[in-house]
């Protein structure tokens, strides 16, 4: 009995192991982002009914 309770310890310990996968850490940027530069914009209309009036 207490064979087979170490054995589902084990198993579990293992199991979660290997599901703390190295690829979760790797970096992933959208466009225009990497390790040495960041751009800051908007993406807003220029033109048109959606456009913000001028003051």
């Amino acid at each position: 009995m207490r064979s087979g309770i170490l054995h589902l310890l084990a198993g579990t310990a293992i199991a979660i192991a290997m599901s703390a996968s190295p690829a979760s850490a790797q970096k992933k940027y959208d466009a225009g982002a990497s390790d040495t530069e960041i751009k800051n914009g908007q993406t807003v209309p220029f033109s048109g009914p959606a456009s913000a009036m001028p003051v």
